[in-house]
């Protein structure tokens, strides 16, 4: 049952003694479906207590917000319809509008400057630079996106690959066997492998991992993103969408335990201390980094942007170099003044 408010009393008083454009005018929020990029995980407290706090509803966005199962299928459902905006790594989006010319795709909003991709080891390996893997066993799991973008830092880095001994291994394993030892580092999302192996009982300060971003693949992440031609005729709501997650992200940081609870009303089986330590990670080495700090949410430099894009082209063997304007545009941004976090 929708609560009687006094906006909403002036507008069905209105309608009713005759005046439907001012009923109109004051009609219902325009609804979003979104879908963050995987399982519940405190990262995503952004957009729950954004919703909670009715920071969305401000905006006139009637956002739904659901689980995802993963940037491509994110992708593929926004392509069919079944979602409106999602989160996705935009560095998959290239690819994408390439073999989908009538499903093309925008980022409108970067969230995460640093990529969480990385090498996650126990510091007892003696790894304290990437050179430092020469000579040593690597867990991957070779259809995910971290490895064929490893490449990209081996040869920033001038890493002789064939001094490796690389281990393929399903995701579930990796972080294992840093733990029996089997393996001296993986490749994977530090937010998750850190959690993994501290979970196991290894002290957080014996656990190291190196950021592709601080290895010269400086990547921009997890962005918002929809169609482009849904963007065209639903301008305002992607702008509020935007909007509300800015606020969301201002809320989440002044109050982050309470943010991180609001995930329990979607999975009840989460640990609060858990996901407020993935999200502490994730806030310190992706969301704010110093050039956020300095320069807000969302301001992304085109010469890294495209240094980047040619990079993953490379790494995953397309034959387009994409310009920014091709898969990311700052149109439905507000000021940057307004999009400031700290």
């Amino acid at each position: 049952m929708r609560n009687l408010t006094r906006r909403t009393f002036v507008a069905g008083t209105a309608s009713a003694i005759g005046f439907p454009g001012l009923a109109f005018a004051q009609g219902a929020n325009t609804k979003v479906r979104f879908a963050v990029d995987w399982v519940w995980q405190g990262n995503h407290s952004i957009w729950t207590y954004g919703a909670d706090q009715g920071l969305f509803a401000k905006e006139k966005v009637d956002a739904s917000i659901e689980r995802g199962y993963g940037s491509a299928d994110n992708l593929n459902k926004l392509a069919a319809g079944a979602l409106d905006i999602a989160l996705v790594d935009p560095n998959l989006l290239a690819k994408f509008n390439n073999e989908n010319p009538n499903a093309q795709m925008n980022a409108v909003c970067v969230m995460y400057d640093a990529a969480p991709s990385a090498v996650t080891f126990l510091k007892s390996s003696g790894i304290k630079t990437v050179k430092d893997l020469e000579g040593k066993k690597l867990a991957v799991t070779e259809t995910d996106a971290s490895w064929p973008l490893f490449r990209v830092v081996c040869e920033v880095n001038k890493i002789d690959l064939g001094k490796i001994e690389v281990v393929n291994v399903s995701p579930q394993l990796r972080d294992s066997m840093i733990i029996q030892k089997r393996v001296d580092a993986s490749l994977g999302f530090f937010v998750t492998s850190v959690i993994n192996i501290a979970a196991a009982g290894i002290p957080r300060d014996d656990i190291g991992y190196i950021q592709y971003n601080n290895a010269g693949l400086q990547l921009y992440s997890l962005s918002l993103t929809c169609r482009k031609d849904y963007a065209a005729k639903n301008p305002a709501a992607v702008s509020g969408f935007i909007r509300g997650t800015i606020a969301g992200t201002r809320a989440m940081l002044a109050n982050k335990k309470a943010a991180v609870e609001t995930l329990l009303k979607r999975d009840p089986l989460l640990k609060v201390d858990i996901e407020s330590d993935r999200n502490d990670l994730i806030i310190n080495g992706s969301l704010l980094t110093p050039w956020v700090r300095q320069h807000g949410l969302s301001t992304v430099d085109r010469e890294r942007f495209e240094r980047t894009g040619a990079q993953v082209a490379k790494a995953f063997g397309l034959s387009i170099t994409p310009k920014m304007e091709d898969i990311y545009t700052d149109k439905f941004l507000p000021p940057q003044a307004d999009r400031k976090l700290v």
